[in-house]
């Protein structure tokens, strides 16, 4: 499949209609995701055929791609009910149902809420939040969620649940502290592309109006870094 017809296939993926801020719930672009996962399977073919994990699964995004990169299976892990009830929609909208399992757990534990030797994957995908909180909220464990360093939270699950590789994006402005920890975790580390990240400015919930929509909020660029980590040995 061409970079093009996939980025298209991407486009029918539905988006979160009423985004959770303190989640980060943007979406990944088809843009960005067709480059991430056409990448990972044309430049290292980390994709078709192999068992894949989705942390932060969202949308189904990464997923989708992957399986239509003929991905083996992949697991897709969220802790958000709505955002697997939508990813379970899309799936079904793309019939793969038999290539694609969610489980609902919270990759804010420090502990790696599954079991390592059960579920553990060739690759894994993820577009992990980026600590940006971009206005305060009152629940404390809101706050935990957006507090500085999630996305390298993230990181170190892949790290424990990888046998092979990781696909993240990450800011690009955090790269010399993010390989410092890849280093730490013995990870070689790749930056193979600097991308575009478009996110909503999602505004304050006010008693009379509900949130406002990803689709329908104005977007502030930041930069990010597409980024490979293989396991050494």
């Amino acid at each position: 499949m061409k970079l093009k017809e996939l980025e298209s296939h991407l486009s029918n993926v539905t988006n979160f209609s009423n985004a959770k801020e303190h989640l980060e719930q943007y979406m990944t672009t088809p843009h960005l995701a067709a480059r991430m996962i056409y990448t990972a399977q044309t430049q290292y073919e980390d994709i078709e055929s192999n068992l894949l994990i989705d942390l932060g699964i969202g949308t189904g995004m990464l997923s989708i791609a992957s399986c239509l990169l003929s991905a083996d299976h992949v697991f897709g892990f969220d802790c958000d009910s709505d955002a697997l009830r939508l990813c379970q929609l899309n799936i079904e909208e793309f019939e793969f149902e038999s290539n694609i399992d969610l489980i609902q757990t919270d990759l804010r534990r420090i502990r790696l809420p599954v079991d390592r030797h059960r579920i553990q994957a060739d690759t894994i995908i993820m577009n992990p939040p980026f600590g940006t909180k971009p206005f305060s909220v009152a629940s404390t464990e809101q706050e935990e969620f957006c507090s500085t360093g999630i996305d390298m939270h993230f990181l170190q699950h892949a790290r424990q649940l990888a046998k092979h590789s990781i696909y993240s994006l990450h800011k690009t402005s955090t790269r010399d502290h993010i390989y410092k920890k890849a280093h730490d975790w013995d990870m070689k580390m790749d930056v193979v592309a600097v991308l575009q990240f478009d996110i909503p400015k999602l505004e304050k919930k006010r008693s009379n109006r509900p949130n406002s929509t990803a689709s329908h909020a104005p977007l502030k660029a930041i930069e990010v870094d597409l980024i490979r980590f293989e396991i050494k040995d």
